[in-house]
């Protein structure tokens, strides 16, 4: 199977597309034990559609998308279970000593950009995706 091309959103973009995916969280009805039961793709497609005419988002960008951000929401969550791990809600960013870090990121190299990086979505990915700790 052909791999889609990347997309660049822009900031109105996922904020339109984090707005439409917790309207549907938050109705109850697109929510399923382990993610969303199928269709919801289409309804975030035709509302994002709606709101961008000429923005070419198809349902595998929206799908994408969500994926990166539920990556990014677990391994957070999972990074705050560990000690010497914090969370600076002021700045929504890690909080870590960099001895803890090097040494995490020794096993998990993909997260190497993670720490200086702010999440200012994060609480609402925890919405969207779940598995609040």
């Amino acid at each position: 199977m052909a791999r889609a091309a990347r997309r660049a959103w822009s900031d109105e973009e996922e904020e339109s597309l984090l707005e439409k995916l917790t309207t549907l969280v938050d109705q109850g009805v697109w929510q399923a034990e382990h993610g969303f039961h199928p269709g919801y793709l289409e309804v975030l497609e035709n509302q994002l559609r709606s709101s961008f005419p000429q923005g070419g988002i198809a349902k595998n960008h929206i799908e994408a998308k969500i994926k990166n951000w539920k990556q990014t929401c677990f391994q957070l969550q999972h990074m705050l279970q560990i000690p010497g791990f914090g969370w600076n809600a002021t700045e929504n960013r890690l909080l870590v000593e960099d001895a803890v870090w090097n040494e995490y990121v020794q096993v998990n190299r993909r997260v190497r950009q993670m720490k200086e990086m702010q999440f200012p979505n994060y609480n609402r990915w925890c919405h969207c995706f779940g598995r609040e700790y």
